[in-house]
């Protein structure tokens, strides 16, 4: 296996423990494997989320430019 090392704030130190402690990970190596794990397995969702924020975006885009174009000449 390889070490992976890294910083972090302290606030989030403390908030990774508290998790650790309330969902029961013997060590920080546990919570950070499940956390790869977890993030591996719902990549497809995350980058499916991703795909839809945007079009949700351009359909925003598309009503207020629409709606600017009412505002500015109500005949179109």
């Amino acid at each position: 296996m390889k070490r992976i090392h890294f910083r972090i704030y302290d606030e989030l130190a403390e908030q990774i423990n508290e998790a650790i402690v309330r969902w029961g990970f013997n060590s920080h190596a546990e919570f950070f494997r499940y956390l790869a794990m977890e993030f591996i397995r719902n990549e497809k969702k995350l980058l499916t989320t991703d795909d839809t924020l945007k079009d949700h975006t351009k359909a925003i885009r598309m009503i207020k430019t629409s709606q600017r174009k009412t505002f500015l000449d109500p005949e179109s």
